[in-house]
């Protein structure tokens, strides 16, 4: 197929819009303040294979500045946005259904409205990254690799979380370069899992942002090995082929944008207490993102965030402080 779109040698994802809403492997995530992160969380999982991207924003401060700086993605049907500042769609008392806070909504209206489109479907956050650890190209391709669990209703995907590696203000590079101090496998939070869902398999969100319902209710999603999973969580942790990188904290100054913006996706409010908590676990060194990231998107990361700069420059803008 022969691509005419402007934005090509801009952004080099040009494919018509059609083709990438029916795409095999899609994501949903819920935003909230992301501002540029949206950016190299983008390109870098277009870059594994993800041709589908729902950008759930739950009342950003300027989602004019987050519908403008995703239009190249927009126009090529990479990126599907919405935009959700209604109060009555997210409950602001602790305790409630998860399908009452803005992640629950979120992640309902993706099975909702895009269960016939795609095969898969993964349900994380912006600060999440999926890693392909087995492949034998000369990139990662989810494709392939979600062909291995086609039986499956669901992949559980092991977390591995990131502290600050000790930087205090934002790195110029991308996250996945930056940051490289991380927990070892015994640390508690590991245990979590997000999940790739099969959408012709699930039914509604469950009770948290880890699992699903299916419509046959004795199915369960599997790990990596093809174990069972129940519940939001999978002993023994397994990073062989895949694994979840969660920067949960980044640097000391955007961790404190993030208490200051307060929760996106939950009603969990962030302390210092949980920065030196997750900081202090991350005592083990893992470097696979940098490498993946300099192949993948680094110059083009940085070619659109000078561009992005510049234009919010002229106009008497800056790039939002935390994002």
């Amino acid at each position: 197929m022969k691509c005419t779109c402007k934005v090509q040698a801009y952004l080099d994802i040009c494919c018509a819009k059609g083709v990438l809403s029916r795409a095999y492997a899609s994501i949903c995530t819920n935003v909230k303040d992301e501002g540029t992160y949206l950016l190299e969380f983008i390109l870098y999982h277009h870059w594994i294979g993800f041709n589908k991207i729902y950008v759930m924003d739950y009342n950003s401060s300027r989602p004019l500045f987050n519908l403008r700086m995703l239009m190249p993605f927009i126009k090529t049907g990479l990126v599907e946005y919405h935009y959700d500042g209604d109060p009555k769609h997210h409950s602001r008392e602790r305790g409630r259904l998860f399908a009452e806070y803005s992640q629950g909504t979120a992640f309902q209206r993706c099975i909702d409205f895009a269960h016939r489109d795609h095969v898969w479907m993964a349900f994380i956050d912006a600060d999440e990254y999926i890693i392909l650890r087995d492949y034998k190209e000369d990139r990662p391709n989810i494709t392939a690799f979600l062909q291995n669990y086609e039986k499956y209703p669901g992949l559980a995907v092991n977390m591995r979380v990131f502290g600050s590696s000790g930087h205090i203000k934002r790195p110029d590079t991308g996250t996945l370069e930056a940051y490289t101090k991380c927990t070892p496998p015994s640390a508690y939070d590991n245990r979590h899992i997000k999940t790739i869902g099969r959408l012709s398999q699930v039914l509604s969100i469950g009770g948290n942002p880890h699992e699903f319902r299916y419509f046959n209710a004795a199915a369960a999603a599997v790990n990596e090995h093809g174990v069972p999973i129940q519940g939001p969580m999978s002993l023994p942790v397994s990073w062989d082929k895949i694994a979840l990188h969660h920067y949960v904290t980044r640097s000391l100054s955007e961790f404190v944008f993030k208490m200051q913006r307060g929760p996106g996706g939950s009603q969990n409010r962030r302390t210092m207490d949980w920065f030196k908590a997750y900081d202090g676990n991350a005592t083990e060194v893992c470097t696979e993102g940098v490498d993946l990231w300099r192949a993948c998107c680094a110059n083009q990361y940085a070619s659109m965030l000078g561009a992005l700069r510049r234009f919010t420059k002229r106009g008497g803008r800056r790039v939002a402080g935390g994002t």
